[in-house]
């Protein structure tokens, strides 16, 4: 455990040193809503680069289903 402790500070100042073109570093996509219903509990998203950006794909996601017993 004494190895990894010594290591912990040098993993974000290494990391840092390769991150030279900012640009390249992708955040999060921009989804819009659908209103084609896809099924009870179930949501359609078309995503986008950005908001009047390249489109990427649509995405659907569902909430889980509670079971009675």
């Amino acid at each position: 455990m004494k190895k990894l402790n010594g290591m912990k500070g040098g993993f974000s100042s290494l990391e840092n040193k390769k991150l030279k073109d900012l640009k390249t570093i992708q955040g999060g996509s921009y989804n819009v809503q659908s209103n084609v219903s896809v099924g009870e509990g179930c949501i359609e998203y078309d995503t986008y680069t950005e908001p009047g950006g390249k489109y990427i794909g649509r995405i659907t996601v569902c909430s889980p289903t509670q079971s009675v017993n």
